[in-house]
């Protein structure tokens, strides 16, 4: 039997061991080659890519198994100040100082059930899906559109925010854009006509949960999955790994510890299958757009594969991409060419549903510019960057194909 004094020391060394796996690191890897990047994207998520050289921020157990399968290619290594923790003992979800003006979980609700009271003609607040631990994840639908019989068909597009916790710029550019088209719906006739002839979905926070503890306690913890409890007595699965097209054929980990954990079969999580059962519900969606951060970028389908989509979609995929480049400046390009990553969300949307689906890898352009954390003064600034390319996704939704015709 344990003394006290052995019993303290044990406990001593298991927490110390806890706050240890748990601390992330920045890293710089050698990828001279794209099968290299290919390779790496099995463990860790590239957050970004600079000629032959890629840089993440990883947790200790990637780390640990970069270590282990690339070491040759590790060329720098630096702690960070940011440890995740396993539990949180505080309700104080609210963003650290000076970043007040991102939205909390409960700010994000009652803005929209404002604009429901104030626009009770053009928007209906209705529950998404329940995440992990039971929030009800909040959406609003905008339309003017008064149907004449149920068969009436009204061409949509649904915009999705926050898949990954630490990326919580993706929930302020959906946050502003629902703002901009009701507020100008009476006074722009560009943006009057779009919603009297189409449905508008925002989802401007899909991980509810993550996001909540990525600030919980007023301290940023560089938290990517949702919370599921996992069976090792780990947390979370990466939401943007767990869509069923592609489903686990690389890019991703079946690692529980994996910050790219894919999840233990396709659609495992409440809130990929909100996303699915609305899609299967929504048939007149056409078009979907899925705000991340960073690196300004615009991406489509493949992501899980290194051949092109081909024919008439991959020539709408660019001209789309290319058309959108041309105002917000980001880099239009196959999401793979980057690195193979599988089980996402424009793969399912477009493989399954035919649905042309972007990813907007939001500024700022690089982690030294302010990564995952860039502060509240961007918001403003890469929201306007962003009004175009919406406007003009809501507007091709009725006829993504017709972009050839012009």
């Amino acid at each position: 039997m344990f003394s006290n004094k052995l019993l303290a020391i044990f406990i001593s060394l298991f927490l110390t061991h806890q706050a240890w796996s748990n601390t992330m690191h920045s890293v710089q890897i050698d990828l001279k080659k794209k099968s290299d990047r290919d390779k790496v994207a099995n463990i860790i998520h590239l957050d970004q890519i600079i000629g032959d050289k890629g840089y993440a921020v990883v947790n200790e157990h990637d780390l640990m198994q970069l270590k282990k399968v690339f070491p040759a290619k590790i060329l720098n290594i630096k702690k960070l100040d940011f440890t995740q923790g396993e539990t949180i003992q505080t309700e104080n979800f609210e963003f650290p100082k000076g970043d007040e003006a991102f939205h909390t979980y409960q700010e994000v609700v009652d803005t929209l059930n404002e604009y429901e009271r104030k626009y009770p003609n053009l928007a209906t607040v209705f529950e998404f899906g329940k995440s992990v631990e039971g929030r009800s994840i909040p959406a609003i639908k905008i339309t003017g559109v008064k149907k004449v019989n149920k068969d009436q068909f009204i061409p949509a597009i649904l915009f999705t925010g926050s898949h990954h916790a630490r990326e919580h710029l993706s929930t302020e550019i959906p946050m502003l854009l629902i703002k901009h088209i009701l507020d100008n719906y009476s006074s722009t006739p560009e943006i009057k006509k779009l919603i009297d002839s189409r449905e508008i979905y925002f989802v401007p926070m899909l991980n509810t949960d993550g996001a909540m503890y990525d600030i919980a306690g007023r301290k940023y913890k560089m938290w990517r999955k949702n919370r599921t409890k996992n069976d090792s007595r780990t947390y979370g699965v990466d939401l943007n790994r767990n869509y069923s097209f592609g489903w686990g054929t690389g890019g991703s980990s079946r690692s529980p510890n994996s910050d790219v954990y894919m999840g233990p079969k396709p659609f495992s999580e409440p809130e990929t299958q909100a996303v699915k059962k609305f899609v299967e519900d929504n048939a007149n969606i056409r078009v979907l757009l899925s705000f991340h951060t960073f690196s300004e970028l615009i991406l489509y389908p493949w992501g899980g594969k290194n051949t092109g989509i081909g024919g008439e979609d991959q020539r709408v995929f660019e001209k789309m991409a290319q058309t959108m480049s041309g105002w917000n400046k980001y880099k239009p390009m196959q999401a793979s060419g980057l690195y193979i990553a599988s089980g996402d969300t424009c793969d399912w949307a477009y493989g399954e549903h035919g649905i042309y689906c972007f990813t907007f890898e939001l500024s700022p352009k690089s982690m030294w510019s302010g990564g995952f954390y860039p502060g509240a003064k961007i918001i403003d600034k890469v929201f306007r960057a962003n009004v175009k390319p919406a406007l003009y996704l809501i507007d091709k939704a009725a006829d993504p194909k017709g972009v050839l015709r012009q």
